[in-house]
């Protein structure tokens, strides 16, 4: 195992103060948007899909694969029903894998459901809340005991783990992988560039006043994150300075805690203020907003020339992007699922995944703008 160097970094008082109270009042923030709710919601797991099945985590903690063609479970596997899911399932091969906020790993297979590998085999690692990643044959873990980890996707062996940082700042953020480089972003406002193949800490990163409250999102040689200070960045890669932030006179009326995407120059991010903004890449430059009047929790989807939007509320809004969008731009159409959102969706051919938070599954046709089918992701009887 190759030696890590230490995620060292200096720290200012009124940021630490800032972090603290970022980490004790996220969870409560996310699921505050719940009406009269006095409870914290089991999770935001999203969906996946793979060859007509559907992979999700449920709020009662367990992986459920959904046969599309039958509408029905095809199997479930029970990790605890004291686990809470916010990772979204990712499957590569035979296998379908998911990491847990109990600290630790998944394995399942695709076919059955039964457990591969899970790691470690004993104990835990911190709290996984940013979903996995794999390349290179390796699943890359963020963690909250402040590390990543590097497993073998076969058998689930550890190849490596970057050594904490200095008071094992948590990692609730997924990892992005960039040739043989992995950037991470942190609730104390780095990006930290770590070797792909030993995990060791590269010389170049990058340190804002405020935390990072989205995953890095890399296009070309430019990274886009969002902020706690409400702003949105676009980092060039080896700068120590931001190339820009949006919005560029004033901040946001909120976080934007779901990454953006980008698209032909174009940077789509939803904000906790409830509104979309698309964004000129290499200005800033607003190019059009959206307001949902709905916080936006999770990140845009593109099918071809159309951007597929969610709202907490659970409205679903489709952009025809290859038509001419104004300044408040407006949706080609706007599709209710009944259910409030918060974990990321899938879409493909016209069709889009959602996880329900009262934990069932839709599918929605964009095409027709209604739900297709929707099935419950409760045990059966």
């Amino acid at each position: 195992m190759a030696t890590t160097q230490y995620l060292s970094y200096t720290m200012k008082q009124p940021k630490i103060l800032l972090l603290l109270v970022v980490i004790a009042l996220l969870p409560l923030t996310l699921v505050s948007c719940i009406s009269g709710s006095a409870q914290l919601a089991k999770g935001w797991a999203g969906t996946a899909v793979h060859d007509g099945i559907i992979y999700v985590g449920t709020v009662d903690g367990r992986v459920v694969a959904i046969n599309s063609s039958t509408q029905s479970q095809q199997w479930d596997y029970t990790i605890t029903p004291t686990t809470t899911i916010y990772t979204t399932p990712i499957v590569d091969g035979d296998l379908v894998y998911i990491g847990t906020y109990s600290g630790k790993v998944y394995a399942l297979t695709i076919a059955q459901g039964t457990d591969r590998w899970v790691y470690p085999r004993t104990g835990s690692i911190g709290a996984i809340v940013g979903s996995p990643v794999i390349a290179n044959e390796t699943i890359y873990i963020s963690s909250s005991d402040g590390m990543v980890y590097a497993l073998d996707i076969s058998y689930g062996d550890f190849k490596w783990k970057s050594e904490p940082s200095a008071d094992k700042l948590k990692l609730w953020t997924s990892p992005t992988v960039m040739g043989d480089t992995l950037y991470v972003s942190t609730f104390d406002g780095h990006i930290y560039a770590l070797s792909l193949e030993t995990g060791e800490l590269l010389d170049w990163s990058f340190e804002s006043e405020a935390g990072f409250a989205s995953s890095p999102v890399i296009d070309e040689d430019t990274i886009f994150l969002g902020s706690f200070d409400r702003y949105l960045y676009a980092v060039k890669i080896g700068s120590d300075v931001p190339i820009w932030k949006f919005p560029q006179e004033k901040p946001a009326g909120n976080w934007f805690w779901a990454s953006p995407i980008v698209n032909e120059g174009i940077v789509y991010a939803g904000c906790l203020d409830g509104k979309l903004y698309a964004i000129e890449a290499e200005t800033g430059g607003k190019l059009w907003e959206f307001d949902a009047e709905s916080p936006i929790v999770s990140s845009p989807v593109l099918i071809d020339n159309l951007l597929i939007v969610t709202d907490e509320s659970g409205i679903v809004y489709v952009f025809d992007l290859s038509a001419e969008l104004e300044d408040e731009a407006m949706p080609l159409k706007a599709i209710s699922i009944g259910a409030e959102v918060r974990g990321s969706f899938y879409a493909q051919e016209g069709l889009v995944y959602i996880r329900g938070e009262d934990n069932w599954i839709y599918v929605v046709d964009i095409d027709k703008g209604e739900v297709s089918w929707k099935v419950p992701l409760t045990i059966e009887e």
